[in-house]
């Protein structure tokens, strides 16, 4: 961990995200590779919190609606984001799994 956490990787060129995420969209993002290293300055997206040269970033290449884009974090809110995401998913698969109930007609 020498250099920010982009400088470790390949880089491909992205256009820097202005707005927020929201939520849902948060949820929705399915991480595909997960990258550490010091701050670069941009906000966490669980957060919106700007992560300094002297904290620990993590960097998650994601897809969110048929798009890559790289998610910025501060460990413990990765640690939040990554749990929610996986409790959304599980109660969408739930919800999809169970048959419809018909309401009963007199």
């Amino acid at each position: 961990m020498n250099g920010t956490a982009s400088a470790d990787r390949n880089n491909y060129p992205e256009t820097p995200r202005t707005e927020r995420l929201t939520v849902a969209a948060l949820r929705r993002a399915t991480p595909i590779r997960l990258w550490g290293g010091k701050g670069c300055g941009v906000p966490c997206d669980f957060c919106r919190v700007l992560i300094s040269d002297t904290e620990v970033e993590y960097e998650v290449d994601a897809d969110l609606d048929d798009q890559r884009l790289t998610l910025h974090f501060h460990p413990r809110c990765y640690d939040i984001w990554k749990t929610e995401s996986e409790a959304a998913g599980a109660a969408e698969a739930t919800e999809a799994a169970e048959p419809s109930r018909a309401k009963a007609t007199p």
